[in-house]
C-alpha cells in the first residue's frame, strides 16, 4: 500500500474500499481491527485507541456510510452472540458487502 497522506480525496478512499471489497471473499465488518489499521495506513486517517475496546476510525465509518447512501455497498446489522444465544454486546456493528452494480470496475468512483 502506498501512503497518500492526510489529504487523500474521498474519491480515492472510496476506490480503496471498493477494491478491498471486490478482492476478498467475505464481507467487511466495520469494527474489524485489521481493516481499520489497513485503512489508516493507506489513507492516513486517524485511529482512536481505547483501553479494552477495538480501535475506532471515524473517517472509515463516514466513508462506509456515504458509500451505502450512494448504494455502492449494502449494509446490514450484526450483533455479537455467545454460545448460549445471548447477546454479548447490545450495540450493533455494521457488516458491508458489495452491491451488484458496483461489482464491475466501471463505477463512477473508478472512472
Amino acid at each position: 500500500m502506498t501512503f497518500y497522506g492526510a489529504f487523500l480525496l474521498s474519491k480515492y478512499r472510496y476506490r480503496w474500499l471498493l477494491n478491498k471489497l471486490r478482492y476478498q471473499y467475505q464481507e467487511l465488518e466495520e469494527c474489524n481491527p485489521d481493516l481499520i489499521m489497513e485503512y489508516s495506513k493507506a489513507t492516513g486517517a486517524k485511529v482512536l485507541h481505547q483501553l479494552h475496546h477495538y480501535p475506532k476510525c471515524p473517517q472509515l465509518a463516514r466513508d462506509l456510510s456515504k458509500m451505502a447512501a450512494y448504494k455502492l455497498i449494502r449494509r446490514r446489522r450484526s450483533y455479537v452472540y455467545d454460545l448460549n444465544g445471548f447477546m454479548v454486546t447490545p450495540r450493533a456493528t455494521n457488516v458491508y458487502k458489495l452491491a451488484p452494480m458496483s461489482e464491475s470496475p466501471n463505477t463512477w468512483v473508478d472512472r
